[in-house]
């Protein structure tokens, strides 16, 4: 029996060992992990942001890699870090206009490591699809507060009508002897009328029936819109999309209203803007490119709601653009080199 003693003796140290070094591990992982949900809280649970700034952490742990390719309400954008490899933990997520693919790639380790990579993994991911989550919600909620707002639009438009209606009956029946008391009437009433309609009209965003989609000549609507907003363009290509008229105007002011601001914040710079029409087949592709332009630094950022460069700004107006596009039965994307002017590219359909 005591020849067993130096084996017992050898097998509680080597159990110990064992004990203190998956410890250690765990005790690593679960500092990562913290340190991965601080990062997150210090760029403000943002998705791309958090992406951008995850690898360092992530490779403390051991990963040897990780590759991500995001559709940002539209907005494409991809990243790889580190190395790529055969072996490799893969996640997608959605939550409406956001879709993540992400590559987390691990090397050849033993079953323990590859557990605590597995559970660091999915920490991480939970990460990713809370921030999704995050920034779907405060979308709605931003979208709920605009649904708020048709109840107060529904109450200008009650109080305009009755307004129409009180000068109608008055017109209709005028006593004898009173037609300048009316008169003097609808000289108060009037302007109060036409501020009330012009802040309706400001505040409402009305939607276009699809039956309204006609022929429209690209070059023509560009042509107006850019006097419209004094801006010089030069266009190649001719063409017509079925599209209605007034969405394609909407579409084009809120895309020559990013170079206007552009020119505010900076009076010297002068945008220089090409624009080019092709015909395809089912379709008619433009892209609107200023050439003199710089690199977009937030090529993400640009059809997501609610987010301005400009602290003042909405941030909606290409995010209603690309909506009016998309109800259309078209297409508006942006390519956005990291060393030149970003182009807007809009597809819709031909009319023939």
């Amino acid at each position: 029996m005591a020849s067993l003693y130096p084996y017992l003796i050898l097998i509680g140290i080597s159990i110990i060992l064992a004990t203190t070094w998956l410890l250690g591990q765990a005790t690593r992982r679960a500092r990562i992990s913290s340190e991965l949900v601080t990062l997150n809280e210090e760029m403000g649970f943002d998705l791309p942001d958090f992406l951008r700034h995850c690898w360092e952490p992530l490779a403390k742990a051991g990963f040897k890699g990780i590759s991500w390719q995001l559709d940002w309400f539209g907005s494409k954008i991809s990243r790889v870090e580190g190395e790529q490899g055969e072996i490799f933990i893969r996640r997608k997520l959605e939550v409406d206009d956001i879709s993540l693919v992400v590559k987390l790639y691990d090397g050849k380790r033993r079953f323990e490591q590859r557990y605590f990579s597995s559970v660091l993994s999915e920490s991480f991911f939970l990460l990713l699809y809370t921030d999704m989550w995050v920034k779907l919600g405060s979308v709605r909620g931003a979208f709920t507060q605009a649904a708020k707002l048709t109840v107060f639009l529904q109450h200008d438009m009650k109080n305009i009508i009755q307004l129409i209606s009180l000068m109608a009956e008055q017109l209709e029946h005028i006593p004898a002897g009173q037609e300048e008391k009316i008169l003097n009437s609808l000289r108060t009433v009037m302007p109060t009328l036409r501020d009330r309609s012009e802040r309706f009209l400001d505040t409402l965003n009305s939607q276009i029936p699809k039956q309204d989609m006609k022929p429209v000549n690209l070059r023509e609507a560009f042509n107006k819109s850019a006097d419209i907003h004094e801006l010089k363009i030069k266009i190649t290509g001719e063409g017509e999309a079925l599209i209605n008229e007034q969405s394609l105007n909407s579409i084009f002011d809120n895309l020559f209203g990013n170079y206007i601001d552009q020119v505010r914040r900076d009076p010297a710079s002068t945008p220089a803007i090409a624009i080019n029409i092709a015909q395809r087949e089912a379709a008619v592709e433009i892209s609107v490119r200023d050439t003199q332009g710089r690199p977009c630094l937030w090529p993400e950022r640009l059809f997501e709601p609610f987010w301005s460069e400009k602290g003042d700004g909405l941030g909606i107006g290409l995010y209603h653009a690309r909506q009016l596009v998309t109800g259309a039965g078209g297409t508006l994307q942006v390519v956005a080199p990291t060393d030149s002017a970003m182009t807007f590219v809009i597809s819709l359909p031909r009319s023939v």
